[in-house]
């Protein structure tokens, strides 16, 4: 039997691994499997996350380990190939990040390597903002946080759980065009 595809849940977990481990139990509650992968540069993951690209973003800078840009862009680099090649073989449906102003670069620069049609939804605590040069001409979902990202509560919970619902209903959406213009 094949295996479903995945919602990836990809985000800095050594900062926000609280809101993502809540959004994994969203997704799986609604009966959808994840996989989720740590793209945060200052330790690894603070759960067992399926893909933890920690060491990978440290070997990868070698020397530069100093630059905050230098990783930040290596995280990117690394989970853009890690999100294409599983999504080529079939093995995610959709996408999912949350943070405040770096989580959101991450997110939705990762999220560009997906083709239009594929769910992408970010949830981030500068949504409020212009976010033209964020999601430009890309279908990614913003949704506001409203409040700082500093753990779940009683509002976060409500919109992270709301979120983890739109980009299920995204993922099991059925229509299908019926040409291509």
């Amino acid at each position: 039997m094949k295996k479903k595809p995945a919602i990836a849940i990809v985000g800095t977990f050594d900062s926000k691994g609280e809101e993502h481990l809540f959004l994994k139990d969203c997704i799986e509650k609604r009966g959808l499997p994840t996989l989720t992968v740590n793209v945060g540069t200052k330790k690894p993951s603070a759960f067992p996350a399926d893909i933890d690209l920690f060491a990978t973003v440290k070997r990868t800078l070698k020397g530069d380990s100093g630059s905050r840009d230098a990783a930040i862009e290596a995280a990117i680099a690394s989970a853009q190939k890690v999100i294409r090649d599983r999504y080529e073989k079939g093995e995610i449906a959709g996408m999912i990040s949350a943070g405040g102003g770096t989580g959101t670069h991450l997110g939705t620069s990762i999220m560009r390597v997906l083709p239009l049609g594929v769910p992408k939804v970010m949830v981030s605590t500068v949504a409020s903002r212009n976010m033209a040069k964020t999601v430009g001409t890309k279908d990614i979902t913003m949704i506001h946080s409203v409040v700082d990202l500093l753990g779940v509560n009683s509002i976060s919970g409500m919109i992270l759980e709301k979120a983890a619902g739109a980009v299920c209903g995204m993922v099991k959406s059925t229509w299908q065009a019926k040409g291509k213009k």
